[in-house]
C-alpha cells in the first residue's frame, strides 16, 4: 500500500467566455443594487392622513413641500419632532429643532393651533428613536386619539425612521411616510457625488444596525 498526501482531481473551470459572462452578471447585479438602494431606503407609504409628523431637522425646501401636503391632505394636526440643537444654540432663540421648525411653520402661514412640539430629552444616541419616544409621550400629554400618522423626512433616512417610530409607538399605530428630496444631491444620481455616497451608505449601515441589533 502506498501512502500519499495529495491526489490529482479533474474539474471544470470557466473558459475566457465563461469568466466574461460571470463578470458581466456581477456588474449587472451591482448596477441593480446601486439603482434600487435609494428607493429602498426612501419609501413612500400611505396613509396620507391623520397626524402629520415632521422631523424637525428637515431643510427649508422640504418643509415647503410638507406644508403643501398638509394643506392638501386630510391631516388634523402637525407635530414637529426631534432633539436639542447641538450647534449655535447660544446665539439663537431656539434650543431644539422641533421648536425652530414650529416657528418656521408659523412664519409660513400654518395655524399655530394645529402645531404640536415634541422634543426628545438630551439624546446622545439613538436620536431618532428618542424622538419617537417623545412623540409617544406627547400623545399622552395632549390626549391625542389619532392612530393614523404620516411621517415627513428627507432622503434615505426614511425607512429607518419609520421602523424606529413603529417600534416606539407600537402596532396600534398605522404609520405612513413621505421621503422628500435631500438638499445637497439628486436622489437618482446619489452615487455620482461624495455627499450622496456618504449619506446613502451611512444610512444603509444604520438601517442594518437598527434592523438586526437595535432593541429598545
Amino acid at each position: 500500500m502506498r501512502f500519499a498526501l495529495t491526489r490529482i482531481r479533474s474539474r471544470r473551470c470557466p473558459t475566457l467566455l465563461g469568466w466574461l459572462l460571470i463578470a458581466t452578471l456581477l456588474v449587472l447585479i451591482f448596477i441593480g443594487f446601486i439603482k434600487s438602494l435609494y428607493p429602498f431606503l426612501a419609501p413612500q407609504k400611505p396613509p396620507y392622513k391623520g397626524l402629520m409628523v415632521v422631523e424637525g431637522w428637515i431643510h427649508d425646501f422640504a418643509l415647503d413641500e410638507a406644508i403643501i401636503l398638509f394643506n392638501a391632505g386630510e391631516y388634523s394636526q402637525i407635530v414637529c419632532t426631534g432633539v436639542q440643537i447641538e450647534t449655535g444654540s447660544y446665539i439663537q432663540q431656539f434650543e431644539s429643532y422641533p421648536e425652530m421648525t414650529a416657528a418656521r411653520l408659523i412664519k409660513m402661514g400654518v395655524d399655530p393651533e394645529k402645531i404640536i412640539v415634541s422634543v426628545a430629552d438630551d439624546a446622545k444616541k439613538d436620536r431618532t428613536y428618542q424622538a419617537a419616544v417623545a412623540l409617544r409621550e406627547a400623545f399622552i400629554a395632549y390626549n391625542m386619539q389619532e392612530t393614523d400618522l404620516h411621517l415627513i423626512t428627507t432622503g434615505p433616512h426614511g425607512r429607518r425612521s419609520r421602523m424606529l417610530f413603529q417600534k416606539a409607538l407600537g402596532s396600534d399605530y398605522n404609520i405612513g411616510i413621505t421621503c422628500l428630496a435631500p438638499a445637497s444631491y439628486e436622489p437618482k444620481d446619489w452615487y455620482k457625488g461624495s455627499e450622496g455616497v456618504r449619506y446613502v451608505m451611512s444610512e444603509t449601515l444604520a438601517y442594518i444596525y437598527a434592523k438586526l441589533f437595535f432593541h429598545p
